[in-house]
């Protein structure tokens, strides 16, 4: 009996291999770990999960026959890490100046194969080894558009100014996952495993000008938890609390939060 197996690591998408000979007891081993994608004569005929298969049983090959066969071992484990950034700066409404700023960013994300038939056939094809920076090139468009979707929504939704950006760097993230999953499944048979957001990089004369105007516009401070809000708000987008409900100091005219019993500034008991 001829036994043929996948001998590689699970480091790889997938592996190529192509059988020349064929017996009556050649035997095809798939791992738990893996698919396996039968081809013969550029085209894909069956798609293989765990066990082991007689292939000319299988492939109705008949005695004589001159078959020449690749085998595809695509792994249903294996998390490939690639990188990603924006290949121009986004354009930002900060919606608490009123200003537009420009925000670049970068980071990587995980990818493993969630449809092999799909996989195989829309991004691996002819190529004997599908490399990260070809993978990269091919998803990167896609990555940036929904990027630029999550951010510029989540930032008006949430009302985070410029400066505060970085600190919301996990939540964006987590929101881009699943959009961005769904997508690559959909078009390419992949799906998307982690995602991170490494660096956020400002446009320098944005970043002078943004500065100079928070000096100058007047923004808010919810009394209860601290939260940055508009001039003009008068309720907290995170607590609720009504702004400018507050104890005032009948010695200094200080305002303090209703619950305080002494004034922060003189120390008068309220």
């Amino acid at each position: 009996m001829e036994l043929i197996k996948f001998s590689g690591n699970n480091e790889k998408l997938f592996t190529r291999m192509i059988i020349e000979k064929l017996s009556p007891k050649t035997i095809l081993v798939v791992p738990e770990t893996h698919s396996a994608i039968i081809m013969k004569d550029g085209e894909m005929l069956q798609t293989l999960s765990k066990g082991k298969y007689n292939l000319v049983e299988l492939l109705g090959i008949t005695k004589g026959e001159d078959v020449i066969l690749e085998v595809i071992f695509v792994s249903k484990t294996a998390k490939l890490k690639l990188l990603w950034g924006t290949p121009n700066k986004i354009t930002i409404e900060d919606p608490i100046y009123k200003e537009s700023y420009k925000m670049g960013m970068s980071g990587d994300f995980e990818v493993q194969v969630s449809d092999p038939r799909k996989c195989f056939l829309y991004l691996v094809g002819s190529e004997d080894v599908l490399t990260a920076d070809a993978l990269q090139d091919r998803l990167m468009s896609k990555v940036v558009s929904v990027v630029e979707d999550v951010l510029a929504t989540y930032i008006e939704e949430n009302s985070i100014s410029f400066s505060n950006v970085y600190l919301y760097k996990q939540e964006i993230s987590n929101i881009v996952v699943p959009k961005l999953s769904s997508i690559f499944s959909q078009n390419y048979g992949i799906s998307v495993s982690a995602f991170n957001i490494a660096n956020i990089i400002f446009d320098e004369k944005d970043l002078e000008r943004l500065n100079k105007s928070t000096t100058t516009k007047t923004s808010l401070v919810c009394s209860n938890c601290g939260t940055e809000l508009k001039a003009d708000a008068k309720f907290c987008f995170n607590c609720g609390k009504r702004v400018g409900e507050s104890k005032v100091c009948p010695k200094c005219h200080a305002e303090n939060p209703l619950e305080a019993r002494f004034c922060l500034m003189c120390g008068e008991k309220l």
